[in-house]
């Protein structure tokens, strides 16, 4: 990353001049969620995807200003997402690396770096686990002051999206509902730290979000944003 400009300022300015952040899940409410936002869309909102929601996005209309990933979803989409203008928050760790080294060249600038280790230079850890989770604690640490999650159930089965780019084995799945139980437990943690901050879950399952979420349908929320 030593080559490219860091660009936290810039994001930080975007996410926190916002009405509301929007981060989007890759669970299968996400289509019919989608549709909802797009008639909404508005400079005043942020679109933020985790990784594999890029697709459903894309496909209902919708570029988001920001994509978090560890590069496990569909590299082409997350690219076109890029050409369009998104911003790339590229995750790092050890499972990754023969990822990281074939596609982040192929993005040039616009592309920012979190780690969950030890943080240095313009590779920051602004907290979480799971490119959803991750994405909602960079948005607080960046200044939202609204963050809204749309496809997100930590209860549920795995999504469809998620399957969409692996090969599942049971253990992939055990390990995957886990990843998701920890992220439901480091949200709750955040709501519990960040009293100034209003986290709303808008997910169109009737499972409950994590703790100190409230819940609230995505129309009302968005018309009160624009």
């Amino acid at each position: 990353m030593s080559d490219k400009r860091c660009l936290v300022s810039e994001l930080a300015s975007k996410i926190g001049g916002a009405r509301c952040v929007v981060v989007a899940g890759a669970y299968d409410t996400l289509a019919e969620e989608a549709v909802i936002l797009s008639e909404y869309l508005s400079p005043r909102i942020v679109v933020v995807s985790a990784d594999t929601a890029t697709t459903p996005l894309l496909d209902g209309g919708i570029t988001p200003d920001i994509v978090v990933t560890d590069l496990d979803g569909d590299f082409e989409d997350i690219e076109e997402c890029w050409r369009r203008g998104a911003v790339i928050v590229v995750h790092a760790h050890g499972d990754n690396m023969e990822r990281l080294r074939a596609y982040v060249p192929r993005l040039g600038e616009r592309v920012e770096a979190t780690c969950q280790c030890l943080p240095r230079g313009h590779i920051h850890n602004f907290g979480g686990f799971t490119d959803g989770d991750r994405a909602v604690f960079m948005a607080a640490a960046l200044g939202a002051k609204r963050v809204v999650t749309v496809g997100m159930c930590f209860t549920c089965s795995v999504g469809r999206y998620s399957l969409a780019t692996k090969k599942p084995t049971p253990d992939w799945v055990r390990k995957k509902r886990m990843k998701l139980h920890y992220a439901w437990e480091l949200l709750s943690w955040l709501a519990s730290e960040r009293s100034g901050l209003e986290l709303i879950d808008a997910t169109l399952t009737p499972e409950p979000p994590p703790k100190g979420f409230k819940k609230m349908p995505l129309r009302d929320i968005i018309q009160e944003s624009v």
